[in-house]
């Protein structure tokens, strides 16, 4: 569960707060493991007690959360271990952070990938299902469960370690790094096709991360196109398309100018943020600050920073919002007061 505090009344659109499981596991001895993926009882409760706890710690002062939260269904997120999940290889379910895959798809599988006919009937997802209907049934609503995207790249390189940045750049791999693209993407075809039909104002996110690793040149070559092809699918389908890049989007910006229609975008903290206001007029521009600067900086420095974030977007605050992601245990309370406190009207 990727716990988030979203704060209004600012003078930007929003702040998005998210705490690792390992500030909640350190000061309030909320456990994640297994039972926060397979124990919808457990999740939920974990779930109302992180509400509370951030107004009590947070809330009171800054006005931001609720004393009172309200029961919700929450499916299980398997983030980046949806494809070892699927594909039967290992998963660890640490107690103060997200679970890992520890084990890949071995070089001589790769070209044996092939995608399923229907995920639905395919786990993790039957697990999904599942926990969905039991909530449902408990909370007496009627949810409907989805499926949770991520990138093209982002999930090969799950599937088969970071070798697969090598790959990238070897031409005796070719035919594997195009096999295990064609893989994901046609997954994620049917994930959004099926959100889609759930809901038609569905969001696709593209999710890469890694595509900074990668490197521009590595990127425009090879994985480009896949997610030009997913950009394409949803706009077919009348769909909504994001993307989240947190690594330094500069080098990025004329390679992203193809996807006009881009209605959210998210980018690192190294990436200058006017040239992708100009470059994307219609899109909601987010910036993810440096969480180092958050845990470790002092609350002028963080000040400062937000100042100069502040003057550089001026005449977009409406489009425009700060994610503070990935807290640990050592950040001091000052400095989330800080960031909250520096951006209200």
């Amino acid at each position: 569960m990727w716990f988030c505090e979203r704060i209004h009344g600012l003078k930007i659109e929003e702040i998005v707060i998210n705490f690792l499981p390992s500030w909640w596991y350190e000061h309030y001895g909320i456990e994640y493991g297994k039972r926060m993926y397979f124990d919808p009882d457990y999740r939920l409760d974990a779930y109302m007690n992180m509400k509370k706890f951030y107004y009590e710690r947070y809330g009171k002062d800054t006005n931001s959360g609720t004393k009172d939260p309200v029961p919700i269904v929450i499916q299980p997120d398997f983030d980046n271990t949806f494809y070892q999940n699927m594909l039967g290889l290992d998963v660890i379910y640490y107690k103060d952070q997200y679970p890992m895959g520890i084990n890949f798809l071995p070089e001589k599988k790769i070209m044996e990938l092939e995608p399923p006919e229907n995920l639905w009937d395919v786990y993790p997802y039957t697990e999904v299902r599942t926990q969905v209907k039991y909530m449902n049934e408990k909370l007496g609503k009627d949810e409907i469960p989805f499926m949770k995207t991520r990138g093209v790249l982002n999930e090969a390189i799950q599937i088969c370690s970071t070798d697969f940045y090598g790959y990238l750049l070897d031409e005796d791999y070719e035919d594997e790094v195009y096999h295990v693209l064609q893989y994901v993407q046609e997954i994620i075809k049917q994930q959004i096709g099926r959100n889609g039909q759930a809901d038609p104002g569905f969001m696709h996110i593209m999710m890469n991360c890694t595509c900074g690793i990668a490197g521009a040149p590595s990127y425009k070559k090879t994985v480009y196109q896949y997610d030009k092809g997913l950009y394409d699918y949803c706009l077919s389908k009348g769909m909504p398309i994001g993307l989240h890049h947190c690594g330094n989007f500069d080098k990025f910006v004329d390679i992203y100018g193809n996807f006009k229609n881009l209605q959210y975008i998210e980018v690192g903290h190294e990436s200058k943020i006017r040239p992708v206001l100009d470059q994307f007029p219609k899109a909601h521009i987010v910036y993810i600050i440096s969480t180092n600067l958050v845990n470790f900086g002092t609350p002028n420095e963080i000040k400062d920073k937000l100042n100069a974030v502040l003057e550089e977007t001026l005449g977009d605050w409406d489009r425009f919002s700060i994610q503070v992601p990935d807290l640990d245990a050592s950040i001091p309370d000052d400095n989330v007061a800080e960031v909250i406190e520096a951006l209200k009207k």
